[in-house]
């Protein structure tokens, strides 16, 4: 590529909870493949997460909002399935029932967001794993 591609960065005024959640499921399922061979690292991995998660769901916006050029390269269209997707997944790293409930809510407060059951798992839609993630006990 040879364009221009400039850092930004997530604040609490310019929030992205979309990216910041999606990089919170990914560092939770990473510390998962780490925990045997490097558990210093899958700790670090996990406390990443969990700080992550914490401020996409405490700062809530797409990225797009904050940063409109991304949508030329990201252009999400909510950032609930990756709040519950993140979740899933800390409640794999970690096995705290928090996030299990975040997913699905004493009150299905957050299961609201999951709507008709998604045909598909896309960039754009994490709804059938997170799914699959309280069913497996994962």
């Amino acid at each position: 590529m040879d364009e221009q591609r400039p850092s930004l960065k997530l604040t609490t005024k310019s929030p992205g909870s979309d990216i910041a959640a999606e990089v919170a499921a990914a560092m939770a399922s990473a510390s998962l493949v780490f925990r045997k061979d490097d558990a210093s690292y899958s700790s670090e991995l996990v406390k990443h997460a969990k700080e992550l998660f914490k401020f996409a769901d405490s700062y809530q916006g797409l990225y797009t909002a904050s940063f409109p050029a991304g949508e030329t390269y990201y252009n999400s269209t909510g950032y609930g399935d990756e709040l519950l997707w993140a979740a899933s997944w800390l409640f794999h790293a970690t096995g705290k029932e928090e996030y299990l409930t975040y997913v699905t809510g004493p009150a299905g407060e957050n299961y609201a967001e999951w709507g008709e059951a998604p045909a598909w798992f896309s960039w754009d839609n994490k709804l059938p794993g997170v799914q699959v993630c309280p069913v497996l006990g994962l």
